[in-house]
Parts: C-alpha cells; structure tokens; sequence
C-alpha cells in the first residue's frame, strides 16, 4: 500500500497566482521543491503590504536572481530550476540526447546549473 502524502504550500494562494503567472515568464516553479518555496517565501517578505506594485518588484528581483547564461530552459516537463544556498543557480545550458543514442525508450534532456560564486553545478535530467 502506498502512502498519501499531503503537500500544503505556505505562499497565501492569491501571492501564488501571481508567483505562477511569473513562472511562466522566467520558466520556474514556486513549488517545486523546499529550497524553491523557501526563497519566494522570503522573497515575498520583503514586499509585505505592497499589493499595488508586487508583480513590477517581484519581477524586478526575480528577472535578477534567475539568471541564464545563454537561452532559457526548455522544460520537458515541470520545471525544476535548482537552487543553492537559499538562492536560484544561474541556468548554463541543456544537452538534448535522443533516444536512439541514450538507450531509452524516451528522449533526455540535461539541465545544467551553475553557483559562480561557490563553482557548484547541478544537473537534472528529464525524460519524455
């Protein structure tokens, strides 16, 4: 038997429409890991009170925090930017391998992060 597990967000739901709606400007997911959630928690901190501009300050930060050396991911599926230190990691690049060449029977692709100032990369792999 398998075991439910419950995931509850503490982003107020109506600070996590406009997270998502950003999301798909920027290619993340507030919620798709702690580290994620635990950086827009207290990105949103800093903008207590500020509901009339909080879209145009929370752009601002996030279009400098979630840095790409080059294009932005192309997500196979759920983004999954990763992050360090309480911060999310520069985006380097993707590596696309066909499924003929990988031995699967469904496409990868490797996504590449990078912390410049600690020289710590991270990869995720996805398959479709």
């Amino acid at each position: 038997m398998s075991e439910y597990i419950d995931f509850t967000s503490e982003i107020p739901w109506d600070k996590m429409e406009i997270l998502l709606k950003l999301g798909n400007e920027f290619y993340f997911d507030p919620s798709s890991s702690i580290e994620s959630e635990e950086y827009f928690l207290k990105l949103l901190s800093k903008y207590q009170g500020c509901d009339d501009d909080l879209v145009t300050l929370l752009r601002a930060d996030i279009k400098k925090d979630f840095k790409v050396l080059d294009k932005k991911p192309d997500w196979l599926q759920d983004p999954e930017w990763q992050f360090n230190n309480g911060r999310p990691m520069e985006f380097v690049g993707q590596l696309e391998i066909g499924h003929d060449k990988n031995g699967l029977y469904d496409d990868a692709v490797f996504y590449v992060f990078w912390d410049r100032e600690m020289g710590i990369t991270k990869t995720i792999i996805q398959t479709a």
